[in-house]
């Protein structure tokens, strides 16, 4: 079983947006089996989940005193990811998921604000010691502004992922009613995007 965690400082980054697209991919997918644990106070995912017509990915809501009886049960129950959907903020919530998870994945917009604030998000990763990516998420479309931020970003040292998410209303329209872009259009670009970024996410992860 691998653990996936998203963890930025940055609210607005499309944490709750990217978690719940990629266990759906990941369900899709070799009929593999995943799980969204929800530790965010705010509740995005679990607001999306409460809409969702059918019962999988399974989300649970969970934190750092469950999280580990949490774990266990998935792994007991055969799944094969569980993907942490955490607080937009940089404190004790988000070290304990980074700390039970394999891969750190750490959202960023291609903004200034947000650039800014990746370094947070980077040291903790650091502190404690797990591998962690960025993935450029909500760019422009029509622009090389991402291309930029990953020069940028590459001061950092880490992994940046290749395939770019772009701001895309299907993202949004889908979340409204607890679907995933690949659900609302099959064939569209932004079903192809979370496609190939969950395939290279799992390359990292070794699968």
């Amino acid at each position: 079983m691998k653990v996936i965690s998203l963890v930025t400082r940055k609210g607005g980054s499309g944490k709750s947006t990217l978690t719940t697209h990629w266990a759906v991919e990941a369900e899709r997918t070799r009929g593999k089996k995943a799980v969204i644990i929800d530790f965010d106070p705010q509740g995005s995912s679990s607001s999306w989940y409460s809409k969702r017509e059918v019962d999988s990915p399974l989300l649970i809501q969970s934190g750092p005193n469950l999280i580990k009886d949490h774990l266990e049960a998935c792994r007991t129950d055969g799944v094969d990811f569980v993907l942490i959907d955490t607080v937009p903020e940089i404190n004790a919530i988000a070290v304990h998921a980074a700390r039970v998870s394999d891969l750190v994945i750490i959202p960023v917009r291609p903004s200034v604000l947000d650039m800014e604030a990746i370094s947070a998000s980077v040291e903790l990763v650091q502190g404690v010691g797990k591998t962690a990516v960025i993935i450029l998420n909500q760019s422009p479309t029509g622009s090389t502004v991402a291309q930029e931020a990953e020069t940028a970003l590459s001061q950092y040292g880490l992994t940046i992922c290749p395939v770019y998410l772009h701001s895309r209303i299907v993202f949004s329209r889908s979340m409204i009613d607890g679907r995933t872009a690949i659900e609302v259009e099959p064939k569209g670009k932004a079903a192809q995007e979370v496609k190939e970024s969950w395939k290279w996410i799992k390359k990292q992860l070794g699968d």
